[in-house]
């Protein structure tokens, strides 16, 4: 598959940007690119390796997974780094 590298570099490069700034860019490069990786794998009726298709599945779900972790807590005002409780 000619996009196997692309997409796994851009979503190795999500899962490990410590920049809150950068992460939604890149959170959204590499869940474009699955897309685009799964629909070429398809579109070729080309068997891929099941390890391959089981990372193109589980991959956005981890990207989720990230989205979610990173962007559902604030830190208070106070600095001390815990997340605020919700009610």
């Amino acid at each position: 598959m000619t996009n196997s590298t692309s997409w796994q570099e851009l979503y190795t490069a999500a899962m490990l940007e410590l920049g809150r700034a950068a992460l939604p860019r890149r959170i959204e490069a590499a869940q474009a690119a699955i897309q685009q990786a799964m629909e070429e794998l398809a579109g070729t009726r080309k068997v891929g390796t099941e390890e391959e298709i089981h990372a193109m599945a589980d991959a956005p779900r981890n990207l989720r997974a990230l989205q979610r972790v990173e962007f559902r807590t604030s830190t208070p005002a106070t600095g001390q780094g815990q997340p605020l409780a919700e009610g």
